[in-house]
Order: C-alpha cells, then sequence, then structure tokens
C-alpha cells in the first residue's frame, strides 16, 4: 500500500515535471486523512529529491477550539519532520457557507504562493471526492462541462497551477495509508453534518448506490473520462463559433442571437465557467432569457450573476462586468490648446494640433478619438477631464442643450463606463466626448481650426 501510493505520486510529479529541486511546492494541508497521506508520501519523496515542501493550513474558525486542535495537531506533525508550516485564521463573522469556504481557500493559497515564492499547489483530492463531485454536478443540473470533474491541474491566471497528485486514489486507500504509517488525522466533525449537500452525497448517497454497483467510484471516474472527451469535441466547435462573435471580452450581440439555442447556451456557459461563476441549468436559463429580453435596449441592461460579477447585455455587446459603475475618476486638467496635455488619473493624453491645411476631404466619424475641429468661438479655458454632476452638452445639429446623462443614454453608453470617459469642456458646457460625439458649438463649417486626439 505504501509503495503504491508513493509510486503513483512519484510518477505524477514526474509526468508533470515537479520533481527535481527547483521547485517549492506548497501542500493544502487540513490535517485530515486525505491531505496528511498526501504530505506524508510528499515529505518521504523530498529526502530523494530535494524539492522544498510547505504546508499551508486554512483555519476557517467554524468551530472554535476543535478548529484550533486541528491546526495545532498539523503544526504538531509538521515540526515534528522540520516541514516548514505556514496557517492563516479567518474571522469567524465570514458565512458559513460550501461556496464561501471554496473560495477563501482559493485566496489563502494565492496569499501563500505569493508570500512564500511556491511553484506549484499541490491539493489531496482523491477518486472518491472525484466521484462525489460528478454526482453533485449531475444533481445540480451543470451539464457535460461539470462532469468533467475535478482536473488532475487547475491553471490560474493570478497563481501558480493547482495539481492533484492522489486525484486516482481513493479515499479507503488514504484511510489504509494513515492506519499503516501511524498517522493520527484530524477528523472534521462538519463533515458528519448534512445540511451540507456534499455531506449527504457522501454519507446517505454514495453507500446507497453502492448497493447497486459496488464500484460506483471507478464508474463515475469513467463517465468523468468520457465527458472531458466529449469536452474537447465540443469546444474545437465551439472555439470556431468564438472567432466571429468575441471581439476582446466582449460578444457581439446580434452574432450571438444569430446563433442556435444549443449554441447560445454554452457561450453562456462557457462565461460563467472562465469567471469560476457557480451555474447550473436553471441558471443559464435565467442568463438565456435575460439576454433576449434586453438584447434591443441601446443602453443596455444588467444581471447579477454572482459576488461581484453582472451580466451586461445592449443592443450591441454583451459582457461580464465587475461594477455597476465605472471608477469615477475626478481629476480636472487645464488643456494645453497647441500641444499635449496629459491626465494621469485617466491613462489619457489630449493632442491639440493646429489645422494648416486645406477644407479636408472628409471628416472623422463620431466614435473616433481624433475629431477636426473650429474653436475659433472658444474664449473660455478648456479643461481634460469626466464627467461631473450638472454638466450640459449641445449635440451636433442640435439648437439646445441637454444634460450630459441624458445625452449619453441616447447615445447607448452603459453606465459602467460613464464615470471615466474622458471630455473636453469649458466651464459652462461639454465640446466633446471622446468617442461619442461632439458638440455643435466647435462645429465645422468651412475648415477646421485644430485636430484633438485622445490616446
Amino acid at each position: 500500500m505504501k509503495n503504491n501510493i508513493k509510486q503513483k505520486v512519484r510518477e505524477f510529479l514526474e509526468k508533470h515535471k515537479l520533481l527535481n529541486s527547483n521547485h517549492s511546492l506548497l501542500v493544502a494541508f487540513s490535517g485530515g486523512i486525505d491531505s496528511l497521506c498526501l504530505l506524508d508520501v510528499l515529505y518521504n519523496l523530498s529526502k530523494e529529491c530535494y524539492f522544498k515542501l510547505t504546508a499551508a493550513h486554512l483555519n476557517h474558525n467554524w468551530r472554535g477550539d476543535e478548529s484550533k486542535r486541528e491546526e495545532e495537531n498539523a503544526k504538531k506533525y509538521c515540526n515534528s519532520r522540520y516541514i516548514d508550516f505556514y496557517s492563516e485564521t479567518l474571522s469567524e463573522n465570514l458565512p458559513h457557507t460550501e461556496l464561501e469556504a471554496r473560495n477563501q481557500r482559493y485566496e489563502f493559497f494565492k496569499r501563500a504562493t505569493k508570500k512564500l515564492n511556491s511553484t506549484a499547489i499541490l491539493t489531496g483530492h482523491t477518486l472518491t471526492d472525484q466521484a462525489e463531485t460528478v454526482l453533485y454536478r449531475i444533481i445540480k443540473g451543470s451539464g457535460t462541462i461539470g462532469l468533467k470533474g475535478i482536473p488532475e491541474v487547475r491553471y490560474q491566471k493570478d497563481s501558480v497551477p493547482i495539481y492533484r497528485p492522489i486525484l486516482e486514489i481513493t479515499r479507503e486507500e488514504t484511510v489504509e495509508y494513515c492506519k499503516v504509517n501511524n498517522l493520527s488525522p484530524n477528523i472534521d466533525s462538519s463533515n458528519q453534518n448534512e445540511a451540507f449537500l456534499r455531506n449527504k452525497i457522501r454519507l446517505s448517497l454514495m453507500p446507497e448506490l453502492k448497493k447497486y454497483n459496488k464500484d460506483v467510484d471507478e464508474a463515475l471516474l469513467r463517465l468523468s473520462k468520457i465527458s472531458a472527451e466529449s469536452e474537447e469535441l465540443i469546444e474545437e466547435y465551439i472555439s470556431q463559433i468564438k472567432e466571429k462573435i468575441y471581439t476582446g471580452d466582449e460578444l457581439n450581440t446580434i452574432e450571438f442571437l444569430n446563433l442556435s439555442i444549443a449554441a447560445q447556451n454554452r457561450i453562456i456557459l462557457d462565461l460563467l465557467h472562465s469567471e469560476d461563476i457557480e451555474y447550473d441549468f436553471e441558471k443559464i436559463k435565467v442568463i438565456s432569457d435575460f439576454v433576449h429580453e434586453n438584447s434591443g435596449l441601446k443602453s443596455g441592461n444588467t444581471l447579477s450573476i454572482g459576488e461581484n460579477s453582472w451580466l451586461f447585455v445592449s443592443s450591441e455587446i454583451i459582457k461580464i462586468i465587475h461594477s455597476i459603475r465605472a471608477d469615477v475618476v475626478k481629476s480636472i486638467v487645464t488643456a494645453n490648446l497647441n500641444g499635449e496635455t496629459c491626465n494621469s488619473d485617466l491613462g489619457k493624453t489630449l493632442v491639440i494640433t493646429p489645422w494648416k491645411d486645406d477644407k479636408p476631404d472628409k471628416f472623422p466619424d463620431e466614435f473616433s478619438r481624433t475629431v477636426y475641429v473650429d474653436l475659433s468661438k472658444i474664449k473660455e479655458p478648456v479643461y481634460f477631464r469626466t464627467r461631473k454632476s450638472g454638466d450640459k452638452i449641445q449635440p451636433f445639429g442640435m439648437q439646445q442643450k441637454v444634460r450630459l446623462k441624458k445625452y449619453l443614454i441616447n447615445k447607448g453608453i452603459p453606465e459602467f463606463k460613464r464615470d471615466n470617459l474622458p471630455v473636453i469642456a469649458t466651464d459652462s458646457e461639454i465640446l466633446w466626448v471622446v468617442g461619442v460625439g461632439l458638440s455643435e458649438l466647435i462645429r465645422v463649417i468651412d475648415r477646421p481650426t485644430h485636430i484633438l486626439t485622445v490616446e
């Protein structure tokens, strides 16, 4: 048993090129059966391969003294083997939910790897966890992408990869390993609380299913692998679609609506999956309905889809945003009418150049970041800033001024973009909303006096 698990872990580390002294491995260590088995195996391998090993323990602080004893037990094991031990304790006021606990763990790992210069995170997920996860996602209706289960490697945008070396080892094997090697794992009492769906699956559903198939773990693993292969085929097709409907991180609304309903739902699922947002069939349906109901709105609408995440839908784009309103930039800079003006808070530079040619053959469109204007009627100082309360503009071709807010709504500018749009203004009114439109006040009748460009 001991050598079997050790050999499998060794092969996993060799496969992912982690078995050398250049690596500093951070092990997620609750002190429970699975993580204790993994850390002990890694400790024995480190004596042969000399990679650096650190155990990272997060005290969720849900169970008071019991949580503290578990932390002390985990630390005691590490001290006895001279394994570096790093821990943090969460506030007891955080929500006691599975999702919150998961999010806090990932944030903890990111902080720990950054502080300790770790090159990889290793977790003790087992074949049993994989089977329970697949069942959980079947129950939640997450589709084939969810049935892929737990990947053996999870690559992260803002941190090091997460590896699962014992993902094809059962919990029965890790229990036996701890028993044979006289290890004393933590026994988390909350794991017996069937108020949590994952616990109910482990304690009630899995034993019942094993009455029908004693190898249900392996059957669910096969389902996971078949789903992963199916997903590869689907992704090949979807990747071709994405090239047509995506511009950066934005979906073209018209192109999206031209897809089949099945393809639309898959794109929605991919959006949620890319942001690591919990999803199920019902959530995808709610989002699909919202897209269709709001796809005709010029200035768009937003739908909350997760913590600090909203789906924005307009007649032009669909995208996930992380704030309903743009960050407010309040700095005001007086413009140099014959040169460059930098607004460092905006991260933009205004360049004003005198016009020296004859009448232009054609003018830039209103969405351009370069415009030809007539500043001959402007006697006040000109400012390079963002909007402020009370701003007005006389829209191009109109005789009356309107509130800037109404103007932006009519132009279809969503709220999450309005507060950091650069504007050129006098004390009394807006002359140009960059990339949106010009004021009638600086309209060119014959030939421009200046060229304005914002870079």
